[in-house]
């Protein structure tokens, strides 16, 4: 979803069809044909890809990526040995023999989205002309320049993924405090799962995982070693929706010279000011700015009056892939309606959740500005705005029925003009959502691992709640 070759949404109608798809089950991956990007590849990009090695005479496995810098790099990391490496167009061509190396490389792909875009592909399939993104560009940092107060408008930098974003944000961290002896990392909360995934894999890095955002105390006693090169956590962190109280935070990484990353991504831009206690924003573009469904893109900014702000925008212009041309015009066509869908989506969402925590079926609902740390997100509000398109819901009865029931399309993504449900950490999580040791696990860190993450969309209220009245019946 949408009816576009381009979709960034994959619908998965059952749990079943979940579990066929995180097994990688032929039943359901034989009708997929789009979904998110980074992990599902585009049938456009598949056969981009199929294309040029025909032409080249290539084979292995085949990574059609943005650049040769990302190849190379993420090989490298991967502990993959690299058969070929072409540039092909304006993308190039990677060939690695199959096996756990191939995979440990797709992985490092996914994590930092780094493939080719399905409009990328497309163009090149088709012979098209190279298109000029300036313009499109322009439009994009005007729209995100307000939201971004300070820094200069050529140093909104527009990704290929926010996770590209992430990536580069870590890495710029990384380069300027490793040389005074700091290496690890402080998660602040759980986080979406491929920016634990690029903690957890730093060969040569300590990751100290703090669950609970409340949990400051936790932070000082890992800042005193004066080994932390940098902090990373979402505001709010994703599916809990709970915020960490960044101004002291903010406090705490200034006392111990460690670096702030902070990732709005789960309510948008448009609804929190965060670049004012960070040393780096990022954020995805695929949800909020990309509403429509059908482009993927991130952000990242560095605060300008920081210490250290000159190396690590450096070090970021160096590692972050830039939005494909062809992608910032698709991009430029939504972003305008960003603070008008993100504000539609908060009222929507409150009233949604309003309900849902009335009903019997339902053990708890949790949104940003409710719950234990909704004093802290309401600090960091824009004058308007609200808690964002999503709402973690947690059942009293069997997740299975109710997710087979609910008549919305189900999902990964949010922010977009569809409502969109998810058993999230299934998704997410698989492995560990499918045995004791993993659900332990997931409720130790305060989840419930069959939770449901609903981004409601810019559909009437009352068609919304039929939906769930329904599925949620007894």
């Amino acid at each position: 979803m949408p009816d576009s070759p381009h979709a960034t949404v994959v619908c998965l109608p059952t749990l079943a069809d979940v579990e066929s798809y995180e097994r990688k089950e032929e039943r359901v991956w034989k009708l997929l044909r789009a979904g998110y990007p980074r992990f599902v590849r585009n049938a456009l990009v598949t056969r981009a890809a199929e294309e040029a090695a025909r032409r080249l005479g290539r084979s292995g496995e085949l990574f059609p990526l943005v650049s040769e810098a990302s190849a190379r790099r993420l090989a490298e990391h991967a502990g993959t040995t690299l058969t070929s490496v072409d540039h092909v167009g304006d993308w190039c061509l990677a060939a690695t023999p199959a096996g756990a190396a191939a995979v440990r490389l797709a992985k490092m792909v996914q994590h930092t989205g780094t493939l080719i875009s399905s409009r990328q592909a497309e163009a090149w399939l088709a012979g098209a002309a190279h298109t000029d993104g300036a313009d499109a560009l322009r439009t994009i940092r005007a729209v995100l320049a307000p939201l971004l107060s300070g820094v200069g408008v050529d140093n909104i930098l527009v990704a290929t993924s926010g996770m590209n974003a992430v990536d580069a944000a870590i890495a710029a961290v990384d380069a300027v405090q490793r040389p005074r002896g700091r290496s690890a990392w402080i998660q602040l909360g759980w986080l979406y799962v491929d920016s634990t995934r690029l903690f957890e894999k730093a060969r040569d890095a300590k990751h100290h995982f703090v669950s609970d955002v409340r949990n400051l105390a936790a932070v000082e006693r890992l800042l005193v070693s004066g080994t932390i090169a940098g902090v990373f956590t979402e505001v709010p962190n994703n599916p809990q929706l709970e915020t960490a109280d960044i101004p002291a935070l903010r406090a705490l990484c200034d006392k111990y010279e460690a670096k702030l990353i902070l990732d709005p991504s789960s309510v948008g831009l448009a609804s929190v000011d965060v670049l004012p206690f960070a040393d780096i924003v990022v954020s995805s573009l695929t949800k909020y700015a990309g509403s429509e469904g059908d482009v993927m893109a991130g952000v990242l900014a560095v605060h300008p009056s920081r210490e250290d702000t000159s190396e690590l925008l450096a070090v970021v212009r160096r590692r972050l892939e830039a939005l494909h041309a062809l992608d910032l015009v698709a991009l430029a066509t939504q972003i305008g309606r960003m603070a008008e869908v993100t504000h539609r989506l908060s009222v929507t969402a409150a009233e949604i959740a309003r309900r849902l925590a009335a009903h019997p079926s339902v053990a708890r609902v949790r949104t940003a500005d409710q719950g234990p740390t909704a004093a802290t997100y309401r600090r960091l509000l824009r004058p308007g705005a609200g808690a964002g398109a999503l709402i973690t819901l947690e059942l009293r009865g069997d997740m299975r029925g109710v997710y087979d029931r609910l008549a919305v399309a189900k999902g990964p993504s949010f922010g977009l003009r569809y409502t969109l449900a998810a058993p999230f950490l299934w998704l997410a999580h698989f492995e560990e959502v499918t045995n004791e040791q993993g659900r332990a696990k997931i409720q130790e860190a305060g989840l419930d691992p069959d939770l449901l993450r609903i981004s409601v969309g810019l559909e009437p209220v009352e068609e919304i709640w039929a939906a769930f009245e329904l599925a949620l019946a007894k």
